[in-house]
């Protein structure tokens, strides 16, 4: 019994610690030379609002700015005192999603007068949970073609203090834009 309780236990952790993380990827243009974008400015000065107040959230915008900036000047590449090489966009959105777990929870067997029963007990658990998806558009300035986007898809968390919400955006960020540029030696 205690191997059983044991099992799921250990289960339940494993697919708390997978959702935890964030799923990135990546697409880009393998066509162009990102070695000669060295400046950068973003496309809108405001984020458009979204009607989610989760969203719509000033100092979210704020911190995800910061941690995008604080990213680019880490690469070398710097804000635009002039007409920039790229432009920067940014997309969040929460979507509600649902997750269900099957576990076999008995085993039986048929008994001395009835060896033909038997069966395995199962139970399904189905929870419902909020989903963050972050893109992040990098444009030419010169002729406005999308150059590269990276997505981080993850579970939607609340933080204690502005200062560990701010530490998770980093996080997410730098996840996000880890391969930008493509093809840097990292």
């Amino acid at each position: 019994m205690r191997t059983l309780t044991f099992s799921r236990l250990l289960f339940a952790v494993l697919v708390m610690a997978g959702c935890a993380s964030v799923q990135v990827s990546q697409d880009y243009d393998p066509h162009a030379d990102m070695s000669r974008y060295g400046t950068w400015q973003w496309r809108d000065l405001v984020q458009a609002a979204t009607g989610d107040i989760r969203v719509d959230n000033p100092l979210l915008d704020k911190r995800i700015r910061r941690a995008v900036e604080n990213h680019l000047v880490g690469r070398n590449i710097s804000p635009a005192s002039g007409k920039p090489d790229l432009y920067l966009t940014y997309h969040l959105v929460i979507e509600q999603k649902i997750l269900s777990d099957t576990y076999y929870s008995t085993v039986g067997v048929g008994s001395y007068y009835h060896p033909w029963y038997g069966g395995v007990g199962t139970e399904t658990r189905i929870r419902q949970y909020d989903e963050s998806r972050l893109t992040i558009d990098i444009y030419s300035a010169g002729t406005g073609d999308l150059l590269w986007r990276g997505v981080g898809r993850f579970r939607l968390r609340t933080h204690k203090t502005p200062e560990e919400a701010a530490e998770a955006t980093r996080r997410t960020v730098d996840k996000i834009l880890f391969q930008f540029p493509p093809g840097r030696q990292q």
